[in-house]
């Protein structure tokens, strides 16, 4: 290969160095579900914000237990959001969840005296197309309830964000309490148990003493 051969093959090779250079500069780097790697830290800083606000907003209504202070957890879900709560009950919209923390937390007849959870996020939110959001994680809970019980309960959750008008909302979420490490089922079983020893002993203790009175009836001649 002569001199001028070999020159027109290295400025090919630096051509082509060049221009798949530029295209990989040029082209966005994709992100998690397609969003740019450029927005996704950003988007992950606004479901920490979402996160923060709306812990601090249940612990505050589930401090005080007054109705006024739903307000700023109801400004951060959608109009049909779902709650798969504690006990189980699934209510849905905001509306449902007014009047089931009416019932548990400001009725007459309210059960829940105070509630407090620290929400943990076991790892980054998995995003879908730039406007949906999977998150789950750990939570410790304290109940205080209306008839003197206290618990402490270590739930998982889950939750599901959208992205609506510029802002990440709540669209569900979940409490997932085990049915095998259950604290109210441990004190009521707790508490069948010593019913049934204080039963028993109650027997034991009545039989000795109508065994005692009959000994001691004179008897017939």
């Amino acid at each position: 290969m002569n001199r001028r051969s070999l020159c027109g093959v290295s400025l090919t090779i630096l051509l082509l160095v060049g221009s798949s250079r530029a295209q990989d500069e040029a082209a966005p780097d994709a992100g998690a579900a397609g969003i740019p790697a450029q927005a996704v830290e950003a988007t992950h800083e606004q479901l920490r914000s979402l996160k923060t606000q709306a812990e601090t907003a249940f612990n505050k209504i589930g401090q005080s237990g007054r109705i006024e202070d739903l307000q700023p957890l109801l400004d951060l879900v959608t109009e049909d959001v779902v709650l798969a709560a504690m006990n189980g009950e699934v209510v849905v919209g905001k509306d449902g969840i007014t009047k089931y923390f009416q019932r548990t937390m400001a009725s007459p007849d309210h059960t829940v005296a105070s509630v407090h959870h620290d929400f943990k996020v076991a790892e980054l939110t998995t995003l879908y197309g730039g406007d949906t959001g999977v998150a789950h994680g750990t939570s410790k809970g304290k109940y205080d309830l209306t008839d003197g019980m206290t618990f402490e309960a270590d739930v998982n959750w889950t939750a599901t964000m959208v992205r609506e008008n510029d802002r990440w909302l709540l669209a569900s979420f979940q409490f997932g309490p085990s049915i095998f490490d259950n604290p109210v089922l441990d004190m009521a079983l707790s508490a069948m148990y010593r019913a049934v020893v204080i039963a028993g002993l109650v027997g034991l203790g009545g039989g000795f003493l109508l065994g005692w009175a009959l000994r001691r009836r004179p008897a017939v001649s």
